[in-house]
């Protein structure tokens, strides 16, 4: 495990095992006539009175939403003797019903032992050690498990936006000049872009892949046009993009590679 990673969970777990704060226990949410959660929650009672605890993940329904780094969450409840489940949710709910009322039950006494930010600190500290132990995944936010917390952002970004990034706009507009000839955008709803496809590692060097403009003027519905000058601003923009050195896209405080997908506006 890496060293800085083993201070912060001996650190982090000496902060929470102390934090627990009352909440309204699941019981008394139930009501009499949920007879599935009542029983739920007593085999829960039983398991814990053999010494069962266990930590449910819920993944969803219809989409399986599973835990990227479930290996390591497991390894880490396991010190702790905590079992690891995968929780689906049903796809039609009723009034009057509690659902994953076995879960529920057990998270709260995870959290009575343990303290009420133990859950969360262990899944904090397993996404790092996946991330750590697959250092050549690449990133895109197609989906939840292939998702960074923060995007890569240029120097001067003001926001954490993946798409749109204002230091890198500013850079370019103080580089381009538009030609006499060029067509300039006319009214808000019409369109004047370059779309920029790149990979950037975890160091945040920039790499571009691809490259397309999107011109397109609602008065008259043309679109495609100011192609003779499409080369020169790919001429500043590439450069730009490539020989800055990005802030990579990050998890939990790494950084990762990532594949980005991201516009400069023109004029």
């Amino acid at each position: 495990m890496n060293s800085k990673l083993l201070i912060l969970l001996t650190l982090t777990f000496a902060v929470v095992a102390c934090t627990h704060e009352e909440k309204e226990p699941i019981k008394a949410s139930v009501h009499p006539s949920d007879t599935t959660c009542i029983k739920e929650i007593a085999k829960a009672s039983t398991d814990i009175k053999n010494n069962k605890l266990v930590y449910c993940n819920y993944v969803g329904n219809i989409v399986w939403q599973s835990l990227r780094s479930e290996k390591e969450m497991q390894g880490l409840l396991n010190q702790h003797k905590i079992e690891y489940k995968d929780e689906p949710s049903p796809c039609v709910f009723q009034g009057n019903r509690n659902y994953h009322c076995y879960c529920e039950f057990m998270q709260e006494k995870i959290s009575e032992k343990y303290g009420d930010q133990f859950t969360d600190s262990l899944l904090y500290i397993a996404d790092s050690l996946y991330i750590l132990n697959h250092r050549d995944l690449v990133f895109d936010c197609g989906s939840n498990s292939s998702c960074w917390d923060k995007p890569a952002i240029f120097p001067g970004d003001s926001t954490y936006d993946q798409t749109n990034h204002s230091g890198l706009q500013k850079e370019f507009e103080k580089l381009v000049k538009y030609p006499t000839d060029y067509r300039i955008k006319k009214g808000e709803d019409s369109m004047a872009m370059l779309q920029v496809y790149l990979d950037i590692d975890e160091n945040g060097k920039a790499n571009v892949t691809n490259t397309q403009f999107v011109f397109w003027d609602k008065s008259t519905k043309e679109d495609n046009y100011n192609k003779k000058h499409w080369d020169y601003f790919k001429s500043i923009a590439i450069p730009l993009i490539e020989k800055t050195t990005w802030t990579p896209a990050k998890i939990k405080s790494i950084g990762v590679k990532s594949k980005n997908d991201i516009f400069i506006y023109l004029h």
